[in-house]
C-alpha cells in the first residue's frame, strides 16, 4: 500500500508529495494562523523538510514576525490562485507545515492537537480526547507544556480555558 500523501493549490499549478508520514497534524488557533487563513485556524501536518517534494509550479514566499519568538514565519503560497500550501519557520529550518486542506484527501491525516486556543475564536469546538493547549506545545526554550484533554466537546471562548465543570 502506498503512504504517499499528495495535494496542491486550488488551481492546481503548485503540487507536492509527502513520503513519509507527518510528525504530527495540529490545529492552530493563533491570530497569524486566523488571518494567513482568513478562517477561525490552521490545520497543517508538520514534516522533516526533506519529507516534501514540490513539483515545479511558481511558489511565491511571505515572511512574517512572530509576536512571540520574533522569529519569521514563512508562507509559502501560489500566486495564481492564493492558496496558503506550506509555512516554514526560522525557529525550526528542519520542519515544514504542510495545509491540510491542500490534501488531495485531507481525512488521510488525523488532527492531534490544538494549540493557542486561548485565542480561538467564538463558536469553535475543541474536540474530546484530543490534547489541546492554551499557547504552543512548548516554550520559547522547548519546555514541553501540559495538555488538557476533554471528556467530551467543549466551546472555546476568548481568553484561555473552557468554562468551569467542562475539562
Amino acid at each position: 500500500m502506498d503512504n504517499t500523501l499528495q495535494g496542491g493549490c486550488l488551481c492546481g499549478a503548485v503540487r507536492f508529495q509527502a513520503t513519509s508520514p507527518p510528525l504530527r497534524t495540529l490545529a492552530c488557533h493563533c491570530t497569524f494562523c486566523q488571518k494567513v487563513t482568513g478562517s477561525s485556524y490552521f490545520a497543517e501536518s508538520m514534516f522533516p523538510m526533506d519529507a516534501v517534494q514540490f513539483n515545479d509550479g511558481p511558489m511565491q514566499t511571505y515572511a512574517h514576525v512572530s509576536d512571540g519568538s520574533h522569529k519569521k514565519v514563512f508562507v509559502h503560497f501560489c500566486p495564481t490562485c492564493g492558496t496558503t500550501v506550506s509555512l516554514s519557520f526560522e525557529r525550526w529550518p528542519d520542519i515544514r507545515g504542510i495545509a491540510r486542506g491542500c490534501y488531495d484527501n485531507p481525512d488521510a491525516v488525523a488532527v492531534t492537537s490544538h494549540i493557542w486556543t486561548r485565542s480561538a475564536q467564538s463558536g469553535t469546538a475543541l474536540p474530546e480526547g484530543v490534547d489541546c493547549f492554551t499557547q504552543a506545545r512548548a516554550t520559547l526554550d522547548g519546555t514541553p507544556e501540559p495538555a488538557q484533554r476533554f471528556a467530551r466537546p467543549v466551546m472555546a471562548r476568548a481568553g484561555g480555558s473552557p468554562p468551569p465543570g467542562q475539562r
